[in-house]
């Protein structure tokens, strides 16, 4: 254990005591305020909390102890309050310099203070809480992919791609055609690339025209087959 509470002291501070409940109302608001602590704390500080409720009489479908969400939760039933049951896990507590103790009862401050132990008030520890809500880093639930592609890559990141494309940089062709100002194949290159396609296959210009940019030998007919 590493954090010991006493739960109606915090309650009230949160001002949920303030309000007349009957039974079934009084036990819905200590749930939610369990579920909101153990959220709060995490899952591994909820699995080293006590906290401690008075209690003349349990709830009748809970034991005197029970856990809620990892916390470990006591109901006073043996002790005259929350407040004697809380000093005495003080007391027999093995290494009280590692635990902290949460209550504005003067009573249980002293017996933490004697014991070398931390401790806080209700309203610092929720204090406490909510600085540490305000400091967690908010997850986006999607990223925004067109604006992580319009962004400006970092200085090392920039020097990092450009180490590793060095030698397609300095490429000679690729310079070549990253110079050009169009993709359009001027007269000269379509005429080369006839040339070279009627040496492939060993017939002259093109049938049907006079000159090297004649029209292709064949057609697609109806049925998209071609015709030679």
């Amino acid at each position: 254990m590493r954090l010991l509470i006493d739960g109606y002291n915090v309650m009230y501070a949160l001002g949920l005591l303030g309000k007349r409940l009957g039974p079934d109302g009084f036990r819905k608001v200590r749930t939610r305020f369990l579920n909101d602590l153990a959220d709060a704390l995490g899952v591994i500080e909820a699995h080293l909390t006590t906290i401690v409720f008075d209690a003349a009489d349990p709830p009748a479908d809970l034991p005197h102890a029970t856990t809620h969400k990892g916390l470990s939760v006591v109901f006073a039933v043996d002790d005259e309050n929350a407040d004697e049951r809380i000093v005495r896990l003080i007391a027999e507590h093995s290494s009280p310099r590692t635990l902290t103790v949460v209550s504005s009862d003067l009573h249980i401050r002293r017996a933490a203070t004697r014991r070398k132990a931390r401790s806080l008030t209700a309203d610092a520890f929720l204090a406490e809480l909510d600085a540490r809500k305000r400091r967690k880093p908010v997850e986006p639930a999607t990223r925004d992919r067109d604006h992580d592609r319009e962004r400006a890559p970092a200085p090392e990141e920039a020097a990092y791609w450009l180490n590793e494309f060095r030698d397609l940089a300095e490429s000679p062709e690729t310079r070549d055609a990253f110079e050009r100002t169009t993709g359009i194949p001027t007269d000269a290159e379509i005429a080369e690339i006839e040339r070279e396609v009627e040496r492939e296959d060993g017939s002259g210009p093109w049938p049907g025209r006079s000159d090297s940019r004649a029209s292709p030998r064949w057609v697609l007919d109806e049925g998209g087959g071609p015709v030679v």
